[in-house]
Formats: C-alpha cells, sequence, structure tokens
C-alpha cells in the first residue's frame, strides 16, 4: 500500500486513519516541483445505486468549476482535486496534521458527522442534481417581468411573464442498499432535502424583495438559492428580471442563459432575453431570440411584435413590416401594432401609408396620444402643418406633460409664421425638460424671426452647450451673426456646422449668402452648388445660385435656376419665393 502512486500522480506516503466510507492516506504531489503533502480521502461509491452514481457523474463533468466555487466558501481543509479511481471515489485535501490524525473506524459505520461524506455532499449540492431530479422551488409561482418601456422611435415595448412549470416533480428512487453504500445514499438522501428546503425558502424570500422592489435584496436571496439548488431554473429567471430591472442586461442575459441550459424549450426566457439583447442595442442578438420562441410558439403575438421593432432598428423596414402585419393578423385590435408598422411605412418612404395606420389605431383607442404624436409628425413631414398643429395639440390634451409634442408643435408653429405661439410651446418643453436643446433651438429660430437678436443668440448658445455637437445650432447662430454683420463670425459658424455635419446643406446655402455679400461670387456659387446636390429641393439655393449668374452675365444658367427654384416654390406653397424668382425670370428675358 505504502509508495502507491493514485491518479498517476499522488505517492501515498502512510495511511492516516479511515472513515466510514474509506481509508485516509498521506500523500506527496508528484507533479509539483516542491512535492507538497496532502490528505487523500477514500468513499467507496455504491454503483450500484443509480441516484448517487448518476449525481457523481454530474460532479466529475463540473469538475473546474466545482473546485472553483469550493474556494470561495471558506471551508477548512481546502479541497485540491478529485478523481475516480478503482471504482473508488477520492478527495485531495489540504494536509492539517490534527484534523487527519484520526484513528480508524470499522467500516460500515453510520456517522452523521464523517468529513468525508460530508465534504462530498458538499461538492454535489454545490452543482446541484441532474435535471431529472431537480424540483422546482415554488410550483406555481408566477414571476416578475421586465417592466413596459418604450424606444427612442416610439415603438413600446410589451412583456410577457415568465411562468414557472405547474405540475412538475422530483423523480423518487428507492435505496435498499447495504454497508457503506447505505450510509453515503442516506447521507445524501438527507442532505439534498436540507438543501432544497433552505433553496426553496431563500427563493420565496427573493420573490418577496421582487414584489417589494427591493432588486438587490432579491438578488441576494436567488444567490444563496442557487448556490443551495444550482438547478432551480426560476431562481435565475426571478434573479435575471432584477438585473434586468437594474438595466444590468448583460448579466441579465447570463441569467436567461442559465436557465435556458436547464430548459431549452422555456419560451419566456428566450422572450425577456431578447428584451434584454434588445436595450443592449443588440439587434441581432434580439432577433436570435425571438426567432427561438416563435418557432416555439409561432402564433406569439408579442415576440412578432418585438422582432418587428428590432428590424426596424436594423432599417429592415419591408421585414419589420411582415412582422407586424402577422401581428395584426393575430390580434386586430392591437393599437400598439399600428402604430409601430406606421412607423415603418413611414421611414421606408410610404408616409401616407403611415397615416393611415395612425389613424386606425386612433379609431381603436381614441385616448392614444402617441398616435396623435406620430400622426403630427408625418403631416409635418408631408408639409400639412396646419393638420400637424391639430394632432399635435390632441397629443397635448391627453398628455400635457409630453415634451416632445410640445417641441413638434413649436416647429410646426414656425412653419406657419406664428412665431409667438412657436416661442410659448418651446418654453413650455424647456420647463418640461431643461436639457432639451432641440426646444432652445427651435425658439432661438423664432427669436431670430423677430429680430430679437439678443434673445435668439441666448437660446442658440445654451443649444450648443447642452450638445457641442449640434450643427444645426451652430449654423442658426452663423444666421444671427450674419443678421448683426458680423460676417467673419458668420462664415465661422459655418465652417464649424459644416465639420460636424458636411450633409448639412442649409449651412452650405448660408454660407454661400455671406460669401456672395463679401464678393466671393466663386465660392458663393460652390456652395450653392454643394447645397444643391445635398438637396436637390432647396429653392432657395437655386434662386441664391441664379442671382449670381444673373450678376456675371451667365443668363443661361441663371434662367435655369430661377425656372427650377420658382417650381419649387410653388411646389411648396411658397408664394412670396415664387414672386421673387417670376421677376427675376421676367428681368432676363
Amino acid at each position: 500500500m505504502i509508495e502507491r502512486i493514485l491518479y498517476h500522480r499522488y505517492r501515498v506516503i502512510r495511511i492516516l486513519g479511515a472513515g466510514n466510507s474509506g481509508l485516509i492516506y498521506l500523500a506527496a504531489d508528484t507533479r509539483h516541483p516542491d512535492f507538497p503533502v496532502c490528505a487523500i480521502r477514500e468513499l467507496k461509491i455504491p454503483h450500484h445505486n443509480y441516484d448517487v452514481v448518476t449525481r457523481l457523474d454530474f460532479l466529475l463533468a463540473h469538475k473546474s468549476e466545482t473546485l472553483t466555487r469550493l474556494t470561495i466558501t471558506d471551508a477548512e481543509p481546502e479541497i485540491l482535486d478529485f478523481f475516480v479511481e478503482d471504482r473508488k471515489f477520492y478527495l485531495v485535501e489540504e494536509y492539517f496534521p490534527n484534523l487527519h490524525a484520526s484513528p480508524c473506524k470499522k467500516f460500515g459505520q453510520v456517522s452523521a458527522v464523517d468529513p468525508g461524506i460530508l465534504r462530498f455532499q458538499e461538492m454535489l449540492e454545490l452543482l446541484g442534481s441532474t435535471q431529472q431530479e431537480a424540483q422546482e422551488a415554488s410550483d406555481g409561482e408566477r414571476v416578475v417581468t421586465p417592466p413596459e418601456f418604450e424606444v427612442s422611435s416610439k415603438l413600446g415595448n410589451s412583456r410577457i411573464s415568465l411562468l414557472s412549470k405547474k405540475g412538475r416533480s422530483i423523480r423518487q428512487i428507492g435505496l435498499i442498499v447495504a454497508g457503506v453504500g447505505f450510509a453515503i445514499a442516506i447521507s445524501l438522501a438527507i442532505a439534498h432535502t436540507r438543501y432544497q428546503e433552505k433553496a426553496a425558502e431563500f427563493y420565496h424570500r427573493g420573490i418577496a424583495k421582487l414584489k417589494l422592489e427591493d432588486l438587490p435584496g432579491a438578488i441576494q436571496e436567488f444567490n444563496q438559492s442557487i448556490r443551495l439548488n444550482p438547478r432551480n431554473s426560476l431562481a435565475y429567471g426571478n434573479r435575471g428580471n432584477a438585473h434586468f430591472d437594474l438595466r444590468e442586461y448583460q448579466t441579465a442575459i447570463e441569467d436567461y442563459s442559465k436557465l435556458l441550459k436547464i430548459e431549452p424549450n422555456n419560451p419566456s426566457a428566450y422572450y425577456n432575453r431578447g428584451l434584454a439583447h434588445y436595450e443592449l442595442g443588440d439587434w441581432q442578438g434580439a432577433i436570435a431570440d425571438f426567432n427561438k420562441l416563435i418557432k416555439l410558439q409561432p402564433d406569439d403575438r408579442d415576440a412578432h411584435y418585438q422582432r418587428g421593432i428590432a428590424y426596424h432598428q436594423q432599417r429592415n423596414y419591408q421585414t419589420a413590416i411582415t412582422d407586424l402585419d402577422r401581428v395584426i393578423k393575430i390580434d386586430p385590435n392591437y393599437t400598439k401594432a399600428y402604430n409601430s408598422r406606421g412607423l415603418a411605412r413611414s421611414a421606408g418612404g410610404d408616409i401616407r401609408g403611415g397615416i393611415g395606420d395612425y389613424t386606425k389605431a386612433i379609431e381603436l383607442d381614441p385616448q392614444d396620444s402617441q398616435a396623435y404624436h406620430n400622426r403630427g409628425r408625418a403631416r409635418f413631414i408631408l408639409g400639412d402643418y396646419n393638420g400637424s398643429v391639430e394632432d399635435y395639440d390632441l397629443a397635448i390634451a391627453i398628455a400635457p406633460q409630453d415634451g416632445e409634442a410640445h417641441t413638434n408643435r413649436c416647429s410646426a408653429h414656425l412653419n406657419l409664421n406664428q412665431y409667438q405661439e412657436a416661442i410659448a410651446d418651446c418654453t413650455k418643453a424647456i420647463a418640461i425638460d431643461a436639457t432639451n436643446e432641440i426646444a432652445y433651438n427651435n425658439r432661438c429660430i423664432a427669436y431670430l424671426t423677430i429680430k430679437t437678436y439678443h434673445r435668439a443668440r441666448q437660446d442658440c448658445e445654451e443649444a450648443i452647450r447642452l450638445n457641442p455637437n449640434y450643427d444645426t445650432a451652430f449654423s442658426n447662430r452663423g444666421d444671427i451673426n450674419k443678421e448683426l454683420g458680423d460676417k467673419q463670425r458668420a462664415i465661422a459658424d459655418y465652417n464649424h456646422a459644416i465639420n460636424l455635419n458636411p450633409r448639412n446643406s442649409i449651412a452650405y446655402s448660408n454660407r454661400a449668402d455671406v460669401r456672395a455679400e463679401l464678393g466671393d461670387k466663386q465660392g458663393a456659387i460652390a456652395d450653392y452648388t454643394e447645397a444643391i446636390k445635398l438637396n436637390p429641393t432647396q429653392a432657395v439655393a437655386y434662386y441664391g445660385r441664379g442671382l449670381i449668374h444673373a450678376n456675371i452675365g451667365n443668363k443661361t444658367l441663371a434662367i435655369d435656376d430661377f425656372e427650377k427654384a420658382s417650381k419649387l416654390y410653388l411646389d411648396s406653397g411658397r408664394v412670396g419665393g415664387y414672386n421673387n424668382t417670376q421677376f427675376q425670370l421676367k428681368k432676363l428675358r
């Protein structure tokens, strides 16, 4: 026996004593350069007992995980390794002379305090049982789900419950064995029941804390429950939901993934993990989870809806519409689906189709402020500013604190030359949210138009302070400087706007105006041309370029520019601009 090599690694030095299930050896680790000594406990496992064998196989399959988790339990002595050899299980422990120098006992004697058996039980319970043995801690318990939330494009997210599995039970196994095997099996059964009960207790505490919205406290309880029973899928699911509500989305994903390892066909886990991926901006990850859910439940309304808005975020509008069509077929009265399909249609260029969807949503729910809001924005894009104001009036009547609606109605008033109304709306939007840089910028335009330059400058500079990359605010401040006669500062502001956004056609057009006033006609033509390239519908750029061509004698080019400007002004209903271009054409002809 002495000098025997165990596991091709541990050289036995002498026998220290015996536990209920086998000998305790003093051995040296031959794979370590210093040959440190260790204590090795021998545990004879009853291989004819299915319960113990199955749990042992599971333990060996998770060896590295077990050793890692044991290091944080503060147990003494520390478990260094474990292995199976010659139908025996061996525990390798840190050697403590006083602890391991115990007298030999008769084999087969049952002792509830045998350290080897207790350590073996601890390891098994640390990782949990096989799936057939796992018992849900709370049958019939309904868990807390992530909150309903809105995304920036006004696509609302819904939620479904992560439901417990009802009627599921652990398989009962008879333990009719003898001797040492009987001692181990009985101890394991007793410990298993004790750990399960304690795990269930922690789980219910976690549920109670979730209901009280004590999310960190709930997580701590679920941690304890999982430590005692790592196969409780509901504990992972609810801990994931707590992390979700704390906006710890990556951690929530990890918990939902652990749930799915236990229950690969749990539709609610796929749904909630999809929501977490969505919150992280991982549209493809979200779509992949909703795909799996839809495969399990083809008529799941919410899965199709969430996948649709994820496709929308990818700018895959037609596929988004297909999903939302499916949602509406499943539930023709789901107003959010009409709102979202309207947004997808509008983003894809079918603005009138979008208006039709918003109108349907309003028919289903006349108190849907978001539908009025979306329709108001669509009407604004089509140039129906009066209709836009009407819709925002209704949206604000339902939701008076909707700062975005006030901001957008301010924009509509600006286009209707209703400057005092615009100022009132933007002022209200700022009162609701003092960080609303768009409201400051729009109010700047209103003050600029009525020549209140001091107030206009204050608002534009506040918009820039809130958002130093706000190219439109720099362009508008350039307009203020131009009106005040400070042309060099105006050009500097336009330059800054263009550097921030090379596609800002208005900044090019306005810089061209100042260059023309400074006598830089070729520079002005270049800026007008770039503005037209970026926005072929910009009538003022055609008109400005036409004036320069006429001034330098390019009559044909001037007529061409004035004709295009005239048509654009007429199409957009800007009569003043149309009359000006007609006057210039008459002069040239």
